[in-house]
């Protein structure tokens, strides 16, 4: 049974990524890209297949989501660039009879911007412009060490007067071993559409589709987990830049890279580190590049809170502040069947 979901998954994979290949251009809507969990900002901002009692890793990968969650609720806040800030609130839950399911809200507020007419004159008059993001999302276990997840979101643009609304979904499959402390995953997110447009066009921008694939893995005899990524399979070139020579083929198979560590010291602290290629190559200046594409963490408990902070460096001037509190509001009744195999 378990290899017939296998077969048929790949099978959509594959049809998906020849849909997708083509994909490029402008995108709307990256409010569904934005990290909300300063656990996975820490390692780099993409999957962390693991199967453990962090709600906030299940945000962007469904699959993840567990009956360790029932009950937890998940409140982030990032200090983005400029005046640029999202926050994001979710709480999971476990029904009685039809599983897992996790609701979520994503704010974000861009800033205020002066009006000005088409010779450059300012009349005193300011506007604003936000996105909002409602995220439902749903697990199913295949087997003790396999599960598929996937999320519905429902997002929204309002910039001046005009408004914007998509709808789209993510797709996922988590293996995780608990004996061995080894995991990998598949994240397609982002399938969907424009409801409508924010301009008289037909030529809507793509949303954000990608898709990624991550394994982990703990040492047996030391406290180290270490995680690598290779994002945005559906496409081979993802650079950024307009660069005048063709990019090497080494330089665009590393743009698609990103590698974290997880020092476990215990239960009540965690140290985490991640590295990002792209954001590396593509986004230091050469005369400063400092520490651009690293990002680093801390978790810690503090009573019945845990407390998440990530520092992420995207450029010399510009470093963005992840906070992530996780606490239970509603411990409920331990689920049937996983606790008694999975002993805290």
């Amino acid at each position: 049974m378990l290899m017939k979901h296998l077969i048929n998954f790949f099978f959509c994979f594959c049809f998906i990524v020849s849909l997708c290949a083509q994909n490029g251009g402008a995108y709307a809507f990256n409010v569904m890209n934005f990290q909300n969990s300063a656990r996975v900002s820490a390692l780099g901002g993409y999957m962390c297949a693991v199967f453990d009692d962090d709600p906030s890793i299940a945000v962007q990968q469904p699959s993840n989501l567990n009956p360790k969650h029932h009950g937890q609720a998940v409140l982030n806040y990032v200090n983005y660039f400029s005046d640029t800030e999202y926050g994001f609130f979710s709480y999971s839950h476990q029904h009685k009879s039809r599983g897992l399911f996790t609701a979520s809200l994503v704010y974000a507020n861009y800033g205020t911007f002066d009006y000005s007419d088409a010779a450059g004159v300012f009349n005193g008059s300011t506007f604003s412009a936000n996105d909002l993001m409602i995220q439902l999302g749903h697990s199913k276990s295949i087997s003790q060490k396999f599960q598929v997840g996937a999320n519905l979101k429902f997002a929204s643009s309002f910039f001046e007067t005009y408004q914007n609304y998509a709808v789209a979904s993510d797709f996922s499959a988590t293996y995780f071993n608990s004996d061995n402390q080894f995991g990998y995953g598949l994240l397609i997110k982002n399938l969907g559409l424009h409801l409508n447009s924010l301009v008289n066009s037909n030529n809507n921008p793509f949303l954000p589709m990608s898709i990624d694939i991550g394994i982990n893995k703990k040492l047996s005899h030391a406290p180290f987990r270490f995680h690598f990524s290779y994002h945005d399979l559906q496409k081979w070139n993802i650079s950024q830049v307009n660069e005048s020579s063709l990019t090497s083929s080494g330089r665009m198979f590393f743009n698609h890279i990103v590698i974290g560590s997880e020092l476990l010291f215990s239960k009540n602290f965690n140290f985490r580190l991640g590295y990002n290629f792209q954001n590396r190559f593509e986004l230091q200046p050469n005369s400063r590049p400092g520490t651009t594409g690293i990002s680093w963490g801390i978790c810690f408990k503090l009573k019945k809170l845990k407390i998440n902070y990530t520092n992420a460096k995207y450029h010399f001037s510009g470093t963005s502040n992840h906070l992530t509190i996780v606490t239970v509001i509603n411990k409920g009744k331990k689920v049937d069947g996983y606790y008694r195999q999975h002993p805290d």
